[in-house]
């Protein structure tokens, strides 16, 4: 008996050590929609484009960013935002030139989005929405290199990120700097057999 409790012990404490270990994604909002509230600042990750993008070169993530409540302006540009594999290797976004001249799917990676756009929820795009375009297509518009958010606005947009090291299995995180506060990371998965298992 007492070696039946001692066995079971070990392996009650060989699955909590596997458990601690595994990180879990930030609350999912929708199929692949992730959400991570810190202070003022709400921050959503889309994983879908990513999960069906070629796996070399560069990846689409599309975001949305919301100052809910008072305080100091914000301002974003596309190096606020750092991509991390789930080995803990950073990439930061990637250069506007460096996408305009290696990356040829940004026409269809806008199509994806306007047939499946992120998914934010009613508090956010109830709020006045700032535009934001910091990888328009060739002969798409006017660049947008910074965005600047007041209380109660927000935006939406694409980054794009080279492949990082590990790929995309496992959990990923985008973190965003925030000027004179802590940043925000939004844990999130972007591989088909991730997305398809529920919960985070």
């Amino acid at each position: 008996m007492k070696h039946r409790a001692a066995t079971f012990l070990t392996l009650a404490v060989a699955v909590t050590a596997v458990a601690a270990a595994i990180p879990h994604t930030s609350d999912r909002f929708g199929y692949s929609t992730f959400r991570e509230d810190a202070g003022r600042v709400t921050v959503l990750a889309d994983g879908f484009p990513a999960s069906i993008a070629p796996k070399t070169g560069y990846i689409p993530v599309p975001i949305a960013v919301a100052l809910t409540k008072p305080g100091h302006h914000i301002v974003f540009t596309p190096e606020s935002f750092t991509l991390i594999d789930a080995d803990g290797h950073a990439v930061p976004a990637a250069g506007f030139n460096e996408i305009t001249t290696k990356y040829a799917r940004q026409n269809y990676d806008r199509s994806l989005v306007r047939v499946r756009p992120i998914a934010v929820p009613e508090t956010i795009s109830g709020l006045l929405q700032v535009p934001s375009r910091f990888y328009p297509p060739v002969n798409g518009g006017t660049r947008t290199t910074e965005v600047e958010l007041a209380t109660s606005t927000w935006f939406r947009d694409i980054l794009y990120f080279p492949v990082p090291p590990s790929g995309l299995h496992g959990v990923l995180t985008l973190r965003v700097e925030i000027p004179n506060e802590s940043p925000v990371e939004v844990r999130f998965v972007a591989n088909e057999k991730d997305l398809s298992e529920s919960g985070g």
